[in-house]
Order: structure tokens, then C-alpha cells, then sequence
């Protein structure tokens, strides 16, 4: 069952709340675009999308790495192609940290390398 309305706190939190809906949305849109959702860095397949009103389950959850850390690049949190689907593993190992480009093994999209190579 599809979730209605918003969490309690996102009125408080509206930059949070904007991201979360902005990666849901990233990933729903390579979910349809590739008929699967891996990690771009380890390569664990099968992800999951879970809506913000569901428990979810940290061994099989799909997340947004921004390669470029937002916290760094507040200018690049909304671009997508410095978007990374990742497992929580890999992007609580992360963080913010600046990795290189060839940690991510496993592209979704074969110009995905190229593409965060011209960002910055």
C-alpha cells in the first residue's frame, strides 16, 4: 500500500523531506529504466525501494550515494549524475568521504564513469 501524505516531521525538516522525495524518485526512475536496482560500488543485487512509511530492511535496501558529497557540494545534491545506487553497507562505509571513481565496479549506466569524471 502506496503511503499518503507526508511524515509528521517533514514540515519541520522541508530540505529533508525535498531530498528523500527527490532520491525515491531517482531511484523509481532507474528501477524502471534497468528493471533492477544493484550497488553501483559492490555489486549486491536485488535492492529494494522503501517508501518513507515503511520499516525497512537495511540488508536489501536501495539508497542514494551522492559521489560528491552534499555535504561538500551542496550545488551537486540534486544533480543526477552524481547519483549512485547503493547498498546501506557501501554508503554507511562512505559517508561523506570522496572515493575514486573506479570504486564504483558495478555502473548502472555505462556512462555513469564519464559523467562524474566531468562534474567537478
Amino acid at each position: 500500500m502506496p503511503c499518503v501524505g507526508e511524515p509528521f516531521w517533514a514540515k519541520k525538516k522541508r530540505i529533508r523531506w525535498d531530498q528523500l522525495k527527490f532520491n525515491l524518485s531517482f531511484l523509481k526512475e532507474t528501477l524502471s529504466s534497468n528493471g533492477e536496482l544493484h550497488c553501483e560500488y559492490c555489486g549486491k543485487q536485488s535492492l529494494v525501494i522503501y517508501d518513507w512509511c515503511e520499516k525497512v530492511d537495511l540488508s536489501n535496501v536501495a539508497t542514494v550515494d551522492h559521489f560528491y558529497p552534499k555535504s561538500k557540494y551542496q550545488s551537486l545534491k540534486k544533480d543526477k549524475d552524481n547519483l549512485v545506487v547503493s547498498c546501506y553497507s557501501c554508503n554507511n562505509k562512505k559517508k561523506d568521504m570522496l572515493w575514486e571513481v573506479e570504486k564504483i565496479e558495478y555502473p548502472i549506466d555505462k556512462d555513469k564513469i564519464s559523467n562524474i569524471k566531468k562534474i567537478v
